[in-house]
């Protein structure tokens, strides 16, 4: 008689707790890129309107996913936003094992749709937005992931625009390009944690309010 089959999420807590499980099973499992990926209508339009936007639909590893989410332990009260989530890797793999509030923020109305369905699917309670990241209020955001949602000279701006009307601290953690960006901006602090991925690509960044000296 065959054995049940392993439940999604309890596959992906089983991989983050580091027993056997191999990547490439998760991503077969959670079937989170449609085949048809780069065959959108919408991307020529989009790309006349928003030149400054980096479509192309990048994913980490579900190993490097584990690094991160052993790093920065979010809390029950915690929000994590994904700005330009794609398909809503970090998010979807976040959701399984930690227990916060998740939100995925992404321009193309395809990936969107495909994201609603999985978290119908895998029965996992994720906040989808349909917009431009560079024009969102993540005001209320715990921990911000961004994986090179823009080119340069946004990615600057949107850097600078995370500061506008917060009171709030916020933790950010930058993949690939737009690590620099932060690195470069004297309000974010660059953190050290506990993760197996490459300092030239990966970083996490705090950011509190600084307190205005009485004369």
């Amino acid at each position: 008689m065959s054995s049940e089959p392993v439940p999604i999420r309890d596959m992906i807590k089983a991989f983050h707790d580091g027993n056997a499980v191999e990547s490439s099973r998760l991503r077969r499992s959670m079937k989170l890129t449609p085949s048809s990926e780069g065959r959108s209508n919408d991307l020529p339009a989009l790309l006349h309107r928003f030149g400054n936007q980096n479509f192309t639909f990048g994913r980490l590893s579900f190993r490097e996913l584990r690094e991160i989410f052993r790093a920065i332990k979010p809390q029950p009260n915690d929000l994590f936003c994904d700005a330009g989530a794609g398909y809503g890797h970090a998010v979807f793999y976040g959701a399984s094992v930690a227990d916060c509030r998740f939100r995925a923020v992404e321009i193309l109305p395809g990936r969107c749709n495909a994201m609603r369905k999985t978290a119908k699917r895998l029965g996992l309670d994720v906040e989808v937005v349909q917009g431009d990241a560079l024009a969102q209020s993540y005001a209320d955001v715990s921990y911000l992931f961004v994986n090179s949602p823009f080119f340069p000279d946004a990615a600057k701006r949107f850097v600078h625009g995370l500061k506008k009307a917060r009171t709030r601290p916020l933790t950010v953690i930058a993949v690939h390009n737009i690590v620099e960006a932060f690195r470069a901006d004297r309000d974010f602090v660059e953190t050290e944690v506990d993760a197996d991925l490459p300092n030239y690509c990966f970083g996490v960044f705090s950011w509190k309010r600084r307190k205005t000296r009485r004369a």
